[in-house]
């Protein structure tokens, strides 16, 4: 499970941001308690099984998205490819005299299979600067490793799987990495060779799923797949498409013609079921463009839930009807009880209720007047307790919380387009 993700010096964000799904403890925030996962190890009461991130156009809620996933590439990806360098799409904040004045950096807290983890990267020029692991076994951390450019410290004790990667300096005190260039993350090489503890890690990355709301084709297949292959999938999302008066999917193989390359294609349809009883068999494609991403992000879901993965949707609210999008957000919290956790951006400010969701799950993105994005939680705002009834949609649209367009008013757009 993830505990928080900080990134500084990447895309739109240049000083260091975090979001944090650590559940606030205030007796304030107590409500909706299905929205968190009971955790009470190493000082974390619960942490929260979802965050919705706000914010206009162009305020950077798809690069933060995009930092996780290029953090995840990395990890996975650098050691497989060697002839790429996957560090070359680290791209720093660029509206500044010196962009490398500080690293790109990326880390993540999370749990993994008992045991609380903090791993982090920082990169210059294509070129790892440093890079750390520490661990929580019961109550204290503890370094693993620490890496700073080719030299690197470690615990012999708790992290003998890299005493083979590594030699004492040549005419000097301490250690250099062996095998291991300097475009790759060290953990990555450790995994290759079935290291324990950076097994553990680089599984955790494994684990996040990250897909965007904009291209269904991303993940519409995996979900089809799973209706042709998984039964227990099938009975769950027939359960929830049932609310949409869909009684079932029907999806068969068919050839294109003409064509001198044999190519077939699957064609979905939905069953629907009359007043008198009787079944009509129709095409997916004569559904809104909402109901068809809805069966396709079902898939995802499931697995997250499934699986006690992470699922980051950035987009999440396009083709969605506010009701359509609560009702999946209500969903999730209801069915996940895996340790599964959702990320998602989104614009829908419909979705602001205390109905829904938490304060500490709700985020906002906004840029400063540098042009960096920041990131912070509606926690922050200490003046706008719960209450009963509570909507936070008015004041976020009024500007009380920032993360709204540049654009304050209908007047303002309407002037400047007028020229």
């Amino acid at each position: 499970m993830l505990v928080e993700f900080t990134i500084q010096n990447f895309s739109s964000f240049n000083e260091p941001q975090t979001l944090s799904m650590l559940a606030s403890s205030s007796t304030k925030e107590n409500f909706n308690t299905e929205n968190v996962i009971n955790v009470d190890r190493f000082s974390i009461n619960d942490l929260l099984k979802s965050a919705v991130i706000f914010g206009a156009n162009a305020g950077g809620k798809s690069n933060f998205i995009k930092s996780l996933y290029t953090f995840k590439n990395i990890i996975l990806n650098s050691q497989v490819t060697a002839e790429e360098n996957h560090l070359d799409t680290v791209v720093p904040f660029l509206i500044k005299d010196e962009p490398f004045d500080h690293p790109s950096e990326f880390e993540v807290v999370f749990l993994y299979e008992g045991n609380l983890y903090r791993y982090g990267i920082s990169i210059i020029k294509g070129v790892i600067d440093q890079e750390w692991l520490f661990w929580t076994k019961t109550a204290r951390e503890t370094l693993l490793f620490e890496r700073v450019g080719q030299e690197i410290k470690i615990n012999k004790r708790s992290f003998s799987e890299a005493s083979d990667f590594i030699e004492k300096k040549k005419g000097g005190k301490g250690h250099v990495l062996k095998k291991t260039r300097n475009n790759v993350p060290f953990i990555s090489v450790l995994f290759q060779f079935d290291g324990e503890k950076s097994t553990k890690v680089v599984k955790w990355f494994q684990n996040i799923a990250i897909i965007s709301g904009l291209q269904e084709e991303g993940f519409r297949d995996f979900t089809l797949k799973l209706f042709d292959e998984d039964t227990v999938f099938k009975t769950w999302a027939l359960d929830i498409l049932s609310s949409l008066q869909i009684q079932g999917i029907s999806i068969t193989d068919v050839d294109i013609p003409p064509t001198s390359v044999h190519i077939r294609k699957k064609t979905v349809n939905v069953i629907k079921k009359a007043e008198d009883g009787q079944e009509y068999t129709l095409p997916l494609s004569y559904e809104s463009e909402g109901t068809k991403k809805l069966i396709y992000l079902l898939g995802p879901i499931f697995n997250v839930i499934s699986n006690g993965k992470l699922l980051l949707v950035d987009e999440f609210d396009t083709k969605f009807h506010s009701l359509l999008s609560k009702f999946i957000l209500m969903l999730y919290h209801q069915k996940s009880n895996n340790n599964s956790q959702l990320v998602v951006t989104c614009h829908d400010t419909n979705l602001l209720t205390k109905e829904l969701l938490r304060r500490d799950q709700i985020w906002f993105v906004e840029k400063n007047v540098k042009h960096e994005s920041e990131l912070y939680s509606l926690l922050e705002y200490k003046e706008h307790y719960t209450r009963k009834h509570d909507s936070y949609s008015k004041d976020y649209l009024a500007g009380k919380y920032g993360a709204v367009p540049l654009f304050n008013s209908i007047n303002q757009l309407k002037e400047a387009l007028d020229g």
